[in-house]
Formats: structure tokens, sequence, C-alpha cells
């Protein structure tokens, strides 16, 4: 659908010039470049979180803006206020503005209040909002205002960034204060000079039964939905994202130069109603403990909560809900208190699935599982993810990162991805880089020693069971604590694999790439020698289950793909063999 109307809007245009574009409308007026017919919708405006998101305004912008809830022009150089207020004679008296306390120090904790005089007042309902500055969060709540005079109380809460002053620009009700300023004082920055972190937190919230095939996207993702990929109903995809009360355990990506001690700090802001699902506005607090650091420090630990409520994002299209910058829709944004330059930390939506480790460090403290999958019907009416785990398309950093990409064939190497020892977390043991269809080299070499919890990434090759006190259930769902694969999806069981099998009969390895989950053959790392097999790569293909075998312990079950003839999962292999995984929705 989406796809009919820009082309007929395109034909239009092309083939008259000089004429009038009608929507629903066969003759436009002729005076009007565009006209509207339809007699049951409406024209959608762009929603932008406030005048200042747009660079560069001309005169002519038309917007919607969410933090007043209103539509606003650009004219004569600057943005008018709102347009039909009821009341336009109300007026903050920007001159009378105080802070209690009267001033803030540097890299200090500061609770107080702003209080903000009127005239006007109508007794209308006014919504919430934050605005910020210099690390702190200026809070206003709900509220009704007086008829007449009145005044507004906002809290305001944070750490100030840097010493002089923390400037607000505040707008209620169509009128505006630029420069209410509360004075910060000289102190110790609680994040030295010597480190900056900064970085970005990904919450998976989607809700879609029209997916495929997916359009790449040549715009910033929206909050739309739904959004028709081809009119054709699949298996619905409904996944909450949330942010909880009892908080998520987060690591902000840092660059250190020295070793030093950062120091405790906190920040609330708000996240306003049209960006969750419930339409509840809620507030969110971002917040770590003192915690030293040195120069190969790669994170520091933090905790992101909700308050009062769960914070239930806004559930995303497919098609509309990931971007040309692969960044999903921003939620809200933390200032972080670095020394010099003011940093973020973002929290965004994004209808895509991030990998289980996307933005966490692995066991070294690094960042290599930034990978992205879409949800994919398959032959079996179940939904996969479209890619297996790690596959070079579904790598953000990588210079073949293509989401809606399939595996251009069997031997396709960019879809091959990684290679998983059977039950072991996403720690960075699996990972390959891939030269061809023949070739590819262990991100991280071998060790024979055993471990329950490896504390580095290396391949246990050990021909047996990587583990010293063998466990059968720790890929057993979406919740097990090793389960590899992103929120909502697990390591397929046995029984599951062979249901895909009778939904669709794989022959050989070019029916296994023709089907909707474009199976390829990565081969094995080997159980015992950790070395990439050179009598099945780029020949078989093999995929864990998450079933083991009690008969021939210690082993678990594996989709086998050959060069020929029907995959089968009825071979069990050594648990320390790396195979590839692909994920299934529970």
């Amino acid at each position: 659908m989406k796809k009919k109307l820009f082309l007929s809007i395109y034909f239009s245009i092309s083939s008259f010039a000089v004429a009038q574009v009608g929507i629903n409308k066969a003759n436009p007026y002729p005076s009007a470049d565009l006209e509207l017919g339809s007699t049951n919708k409406s024209l959608l405006l762009n929603r932008v979180p406030n005048t200042g998101a747009i660079n560069a305004p001309i005169n002519g912008m038309l917007i919607y803006d969410v933090s007043e809830q209103c539509v606003k022009a650009f004219q004569g150089g600057a943005w008018s206020k709102c347009f039909w207020k009821d009341n336009p004679s109300f007026t903050l008296v920007c001159s009378s503005a105080s802070f209690t306390p009267t001033s803030a120090t540097q890299g200090q904790s500061y609770t107080g209040t702003l209080t903000i005089p009127y005239t006007g007042g109508d007794g209308s309902a006014y919504p919430g909002q934050t605005f910020q500055a210099n690390g702190l969060t200026a809070t206003l709540a709900p509220g009704t205002f007086a008829v007449g005079n009145g005044t507004l109380q906002l809290s305001v809460t944070g750490f100030p960034i840097s010493s002089g002053s923390a400037v607000f620009n505040i707008t209620v009700n169509g009128s505006t204060c630029s420069t209410i300023t509360l004075p910060v004082n000289p102190g110790t920055p609680i994040i030295p000079t010597n480190i900056t972190i900064e970085g970005r937190y990904f919450i998976a919230s989607v809700y879609d039964q029209d997916y495929s095939p997916f359009t790449i996207p040549t715009g910033p993702a929206t909050t739309a939905r739904p959004v028709a990929a081809d009119g054709i109903n699949e298996t619905l995809v409904d996944l909450q994202g949330i942010i909880p009360t009892s908080g998520l355990t987060v690591y902000i990506p840092a660059t250190a130069t020295g070793s030093g001690t950062i120091g405790a700090w906190s920040q609330t802001i708000n996240i306003p109603a049209n960006l969750t699902e419930d339409g509840i506005s809620r507030n969110i607090t971002l917040s770590w403990n003192s915690q030293s650091y040195n120069a190969s420090t790669k994170s520091i630990t933090a905790t992101l909560k909700s308050e009062v409520g769960t914070l239930n994002a806004r559930k995303l299209d497919v098609n509309a809900g990931i971007g040309n910058d692969y960044l999903g829709v921003l939620l809200g944004k933390f200032l972080l208190p670095n020394s010099g330059a003011q940093k973020g930390y973002e929290v965004r939506i994004i209808a895509a699935i991030p990998d289980r480790m996307f933005n966490e460090p692995d066991v070294q403290g690094n960042f290599n599982h930034n990978f992205l999958y879409l949800p994919i019907q398959a032959e079996d009416n179940n939904v996969w993810l479209n890619h297996n785990l790690g596959a070079d398309y579904t790598n953000v950093n990588g210079p073949n990162f293509n989401l809606g990409q399939k595996a251009t064939s069997s031997s396709d190497y960019r879809a091959y991805g990684s290679l998983f020892q059977w039950g072991r977390r996403p720690d960075a043991h699996e990972l390959i880089t891939w030269t061809g269809p023949n070739n590819g080299t262990p991100v991280n070499g071998n060790t024979n020693t055993k471990s329950d919890v490896p504390a580095n990434p290396l391949f246990i090759a050990v021909g047996g069971d990587w583990r010293v006190n063998p466990n059968s259930n720790l890929w057993d769902n979406s919740t097990s604590t090793n389960n590899p694969c992103p929120v909502g999806f697990k390591v397929p069981t046995r029984a599951q694999l062979s249901n895909y099998l009778n939904s669709n009969v794989i022959n050989g390895a070019s029916g296994a790439s023709a089907s909707k989950l474009g199976l390829t053959v990565p081969g094995i790392r080997d159980a015992g020698q950790g070395t990439l097999s050179s009598v099945y790569t780029g020949q078989q293909g093999f995929y864990w289950s998450s079933t083991t075998d009690a008969v021939a312990n210690p082993a678990a079950y594996v989709l086998q793909i050959p060069t020929f003839g029907t995959a089968n999962t009825t071979s069990g292999s050594s648990k320390s063999q790396g195979s590839s995984v692909r994920c299934i929705k529970e």
C-alpha cells in the first residue's frame, strides 16, 4: 500500500510537472499544488519532540510540537506560539523566575525547585514536561492553571556537569523563558578528565503482522503502525519491550586513558505518553555507584529503571521502526556528567531484534555483539530470526550490514555467522571472521581447560563436554542463563527442528538456502582441535537444538544439512563442537 501510494504521487508529479496533485481528489483546486480529498482521513503532520529538534528551520515550516501538544509554524524567522490556543494572553513572568536553593555545585547532587510566575491563566489543564541543562533536569508535573495569576513549580534534580551556570529554555502553553539561569559553583567532576563515557541502550518492542518483505529504510524510524509490507498477513510478532521498576543492569561504553574513581550519580528523565504502548508517561532513572577504573576499562556498570510503574515501550512496526540510521526511535536521553564536552546515554526503541549481548561487554570488556535481526515467518508458520547468530549481514559495525539481505546461496559466507559450543553463552568464543565460502578465522584461540563459567573467550577444545559439571538445561528457554538468543527467542528443540523439516523438506544444501530461513553451510569448529573443519566448511551445515542426547552424553542434537540428500536432526554431536545457532520465537 505504501509503495503504491508513493508511485502514484511520483507518476502524477512526473507526468504533469505544472499541474496540481490530488490525493483521493480527481480534480484538485487550480490554485493549490496539493489537495487532499478524503472524507474520513486527515493530514498528519511531522511530530517532533520540540522546535529545537529542527535543524536550520526556514519560513513556511509546519510541525506538531510534542512537548506542547500543539501545531506551530516557522514564520518571520522564528517559531510561532501554539496555534488555536484558547488563551493567547497567557504569559510566563520570566524576570521573576527563581531557584531554591539559589545555586548548585559542579559534580554534587542538586535537588531543588524552580518557581515561575504567570499571568492570564484560564483554569485549563496542562501536560507534564521536562527540560534539561548542564546535567540538571527540570520537571513540570501535569496540573491545572489558576484563573488569572499563578505560579508553576518545577522540580530540579541532577548533578551539574560543568561550573558556571545551567541555562534553561522553558516553554509552557506557548510562552517561553529562554534564559532562566542557575549559578553553578566550581567543584570536583563526577567523571574525571581521563575517562569519557557515552552510549545507548536498545529496547526491542515490536507489533507487526505484515513485515515481509522488509524494505530498506530511507528515512528516520517512526512509531507509525501498521505499515504494510505487501498487504499479506504473516504470523503476528508481538514483543513488549519494557523497563521494569526492579531495574536493568546496563554497561555504558567507556574510553579511559588512565585510572581513577567515578563518583556515584543518578538522573531521572520523563518519557512522554506517545512513546509508551499503554499511553502512560513514565519517569526513568539511570544511576551508578562509585567505581574505580583504569586504562583497560571498557565500560562502567549502571542501572536503568522505571519509577512507580513498568514502562511499556511503544511497539514498533518492523518496516517503520528501524530507520536509515538503524537506531530506531529515541525514547529518552540522559546527559552524562563527563568533564568538558557534554555527552549522553540514549535509550532507544527498535523494531529489529537486538542480539542478546547487543552493546554489552563480553568477559574481556569488548563490545563484539552489535548484531540486529529481523523476525521472519518460516514454512512451519513459526517466527524465527532471519539469520544465524553473528552473521555478517546483521553486524551494524560491519561493511556487509544489510538486515533485509537473505543468503544468496548455501555458501554465502556473509550469512554463516558464529559457531557456538553447545550450552555456552555468547562470550566471544563463538565469533568467526569469514573471508570466503571455505575460509575463516576464529576471533579467539583455544584452551584445553574446562570451566563451567569461562573467564575468557577461548574455545574449550576438549572433545567432549567443555564444562566440568555437565548440565543439560543450559539452553532450555529464553530465560535460561546461557541462552544465546535475543530476548523472547530461544534455541529450538529437536522437535521444533523436525517440525520445520516436515513443513519444508530440505533437499541438500541448495534446498536449505532456498528455504525462507536461507540456511547456509558454515561447517563446524572441531571439538578437539578448535580448528575450522576443512571437510565441512562450505559443504555442510550443523545447527544446534536445545535438546541433549541422553544416550550419547555428552552430546546434543543438531540439524545437519549435507551437500546432498535430505537434512535430518537425528545426529548427536559433542557439546564442545562449534555449530551454528538459528533462534525461534518462544
